[in-house]
């Protein structure tokens, strides 16, 4: 082979490798992006079959339930103590969860009466109103909020958006709605 066969066949080969080192850079690229498919959809399926349970296979027939949505508007937060549109109306401080009393047998009985005084509750374990419940010292005659501290279990009468009867404990409490 003579000297110009030479540098042309190199010149080709040399051509011939990067043509070559470009089409393994595109093959890996697509390769890559392939897998990393697979893997995205293999995680999607893996949650949404078991973790989420939304994607579900065969023929189930999913039958909905709809349940009937009711509004208790007796229910209220301590914040809402003094913001009802009523001119007089109680506000029953406790924990409805509690088995052992019997103000939730009570207040039944009170609501079931037509002429009474309207009553509001409290729920005394609600997050948003630890804040007003206290095991110490109750403030028997509070002005707002801001002084608002009362026992469980509580059964306060508003008047003119002012604390006008403040009953603790109990028995006191049953008392007070016979």
């Amino acid at each position: 082979m003579n000297r110009k066969q030479t540098l042309k066949r190199m010149k080709q080969d040399k051509k011939n490798k990067n043509t070559y080192e470009e089409t393994n850079y595109v093959n890996r690229f697509v390769m890559t992006l392939g897998l990393v498919l697979i893997v995205l959809i293999g995680s999607y399926l893996i949650i949404g079959i078991f973790v989420t349970k939304t994607i579900k296979f065969g023929s189930e027939e999913v039958k909905e339930e709809k349940t009937e949505v009711s509004i208790d508007n007796t229910t209220i937060l301590m914040g809402q103590v003094f913001d009802q549109k009523e001119s007089d109306y109680y506000v029953l401080i406790y924990n409805p969860k509690d088995n052992s009393s019997i103000i939730k047998n009570w207040k039944q009985h009170y609501d079931l009466k037509t002429d009474g005084i309207k009553m509001y509750v409290v729920n005394s374990t609600d997050q948003l109103n630890k804040k007003y419940i206290t095991k110490d010292d109750s403030n028997k005659n509070p002005t707002g909020y801001s002084d608002l501290k009362v026992k469980d279990p509580t059964l306060i009468k508003i008047s003119n958006k002012s604390v006008s009867a403040y009953i603790e404990g109990d028995e006191q409490i049953v008392e007070a709605l016979k």
